[in-house]
């Protein structure tokens, strides 16, 4: 993964996902916990004077999956070597626990927490001693292994992820055509798997049923994992278990607008506010055949990305079409022109971090299954509210931790917490909920590192793809490849310089916003005719050591949006832009135990930087993620 072609340039000082991927690496690695077998903390609390992290319930099991799936992915951007012994421990530590086609979270005196989330106790009764096995986090340990497979081709990755295909589809309940994971199966999380088998196998009435408030996305991850898994080999254990799991998640009961029904049956079970709004359909609109939704978006989002997987790998029109309408529903719910959508509409204007990563893989995947051009909606979510979430700045952190002195952290049990050089460890991961302008009491939960990372990749795949002796480039980022290099110089100035290794052919997709009749082209300093293939220019007959030259106008533009319309949350954004960069949100938020976002007053300027780097070309590539 760390193995590669390295060399030094001089390039801009501009927006290069490799960076922040090598960022990411430190923050992952970072909050690992050496004292629990490299078990990462799951929430990381920036308020408190010195900051925090914390172990919590399962997620450090599950969502350590996903860190084992980042990992790798960042190396492949960045060759970053850091935490490697790290990685390997984390690593060694999760396969031990697959065993009879589960992945176990084992009883563990050190984590007496480990099966305990959200008000569990009262919902599911007291938690026993047991392993348990929730099939989401089995899927998860699914796709790191996927994608370890594909990026080192170790066969017992691959042995793993058949493994555990079959182990959950062994574990569904079947109702007819449809399988599904009963909510109070287990205890703990919604969907438990105890060791001594399912304590209640019924079916869930609504979507809100569940401490995570969507019932659909405990089952997203194993659709997701299952569907790609028959793709990458054929698997027809693999597309029966993804399918059954669609044709459950696809009942009416679970979209649309939320019935007064269900908005009571929430607010009996306790649920907060942000799950038990009512987010009616508009007139004449069935929001159920379209994919409308309400209650925590990234769960939401979860069960599209693998609805849509499911599509692609069983050519099934009518669930593509599905996800495209929800997609599209879905950037309505927020600022879609910065990548920020909320995630729980009618009640906070706040999205969580994991979204950020699924919102740029449902644009790309649906673009890929030819279901639109959704490429300036990749570029506007990546340049803005993608690497916004990252946590960055160390000073600004430090800033809010002392604006928190005095706060105290909940009382933790022996080796659950930590407050050791949290921030220095802690920088690259992603925040856990954000508004469009800055990120209150800034704090990380385990899942939105995982994702807000993994968006990174999918970004960072797409933007530039290579076939043959061909190039097309989707993204105008700062990008190594092994065709070609691509230097940006926005949104300073207008200006991109693609250099080409070994391509004939390179297609470079131009943005909407760019205005075509401003736009100029050359190869090497001779103008050339402007060939268009749609949204792209196409350069024929190249060769090595051209560069490929192109200018046009960076426009400035104001927007003033409305989020949260017609409710009690109700408000407006000014948002600034360059091009498809924000420069600025307004009105800003200057407490001073708020992480800003958007002060980007540099990017106001003319004239890029420059800067001396190590570019890094992968020797593989992961391209089915």
């Amino acid at each position: 993964m760390t193995d590669g072609v390295r060399y030094r340039a001089v390039a801009p000082d501009t927006l290069d996902l490799a960076d922040r991927a090598a960022l990411a690496v430190n923050g992952l690695g970072g909050t690992l916990d050496p004292e629990l077998d490299c078990l990462p903390y799951g929430q990381v609390h920036f308020g408190f004077d010195p900051p925090l992290m914390h172990h919590w319930a399962s997620a450090d099991l599950g969502c350590g999956a996903k860190v084992d799936e980042s990992f790798p992915l960042m190396r492949i951007m960045s060759g970053s070597r850091q935490h490697l012994d790290r990685e390997e421990r984390l690593h060694e530590n999760l396969v031990a626990r697959v065993r009879d086609g589960l992945f176990w979270d084992f009883v563990d005196p050190r984590r007496p927490w480990r099966n305990v989330y959200g008000d569990s106790d009262r919902r599911y009764g007291a938690g026993r001693d047991e392993d348990f096995c929730i099939p989401s986090h089995a899927a998860r340990m699914m796709r790191a292994a996927m994608v370890r497979w594909q990026a080192t081709g170790d066969e017992d990755c691959r042995r793993m992820a058949d493994e555990l295909c079959a182990g959950m589809r062994r574990i569904a309940i079947d109702r007819g055509d449809v399988s599904y994971y009963p909510e109070k199966g287990g205890w703990g999380e919604p969907t438990t798997y105890p060791r001594s088998g399912w304590r209640e196998t019924g079916e869930a009435a609504g979507e809100t049923e569940g401490v995570e408030g969507s019932m659909t996305g405990y089952h997203a991850h194993p659709i997701y994992a299952a569907a790609l898994w028959h793709r990458l080999t054929g698997s027809e254990t693999a597309l029966d278990l993804a399918g059954r799991l669609a044709r459950y998640c696809l009942q009416p009961r679970f979209w649309g607008g939320l019935p007064d029904p269900d908005r009571a049956r929430a607010r009996e079970q306790g649920l907060g506010s942000h799950i038990a709004a009512r987010l009616p359909d508009p007139a004449f609109v069935v929001g159920a055949e379209q994919g409308h939704w309400y209650s925590h978006f990234h769960a939401r989002a979860t069960v599209l990305r693998g609805l849509l997987e499911y599509a692609r790998a069983a050519g099934d029109q009518r669930i593509m079409e599905f996800v495209r309408r929800s997609f599209e529903f879905s950037l309505g719910q927020g600022i879609a022109r910065i990548g920020w959508i909320n995630c729980f509409p009618a009640t906070t204007n706040t999205m969580e971090g994991c979204a950020l990563g699924d919102l740029v893989a449902l644009a790309i995947r649906l673009t890929d299954a030819g279901q639109g051009d959704w490429w300036d909606d990749v570029d506007a979510i990546v340049r803005n509210h993608l690497v916004e979430g990252q946590l960055v700045d160390a000073a600004a952190l430090q800033r809010v931790a002392e604006a928190s002195a005095g706060k105290e952290p909940p009382a933790f049990r022996q080796g659950e917490a930590s407050r050791n050089r949290v921030i220095e460890r802690s920088l690259g991961i992603y925040a856990g909920l954000s508004t469009p302008a800055g990120i209150p009491r800034p704090w990380s939960m385990l899942c939105c590192t995982g994702n807000g990372t993994q968006g990174l990749y999918y970004a960072w795949e797409a933007a530039v793809r290579e076939e043959g002796d061909t190039a097309q480039v989707n993204l105008l980022v700062n990008r190594a490849a092994a065709l070609l290099d691509v230097d940006s110089w926005l949104p300073y100035e207008g200006r991109v310089v693609v250099r080409n290794k070994r391509a004939r052919r390179i297609a470079v997709r131009i943005p909407r916003w760019a205005d075509r009749r401003g736009l100029r082209a050359d190869v090497q300093g001779r103008p050339v005719r402007l060939d268009w293939v749609g949204n792209f220019l196409v350069f024929d007959g190249l060769k090595p050591g051209d560069a490929v030259n192109l200018g046009f106008p960076v426009p400035p533009s104001t927007a003033r949006y409305t989020v949260n319309a017609n409710s009690p949350a109700e408000k407006e954004y000014t948002c600034t832009f360059r091009g498809s960069t924000c420069v600025e949100v307004s009105p800003r938020d200057e407490s001073p135990d708020v992480y800003p976002l958007y002060r980007r007053e540099h990017l106001r300027g003319d004239r890029a930087p420059m800067k001396s780097i190590e570019r890094f070309v992968p020797e593989r590539v992961v391209r089915e993620w």
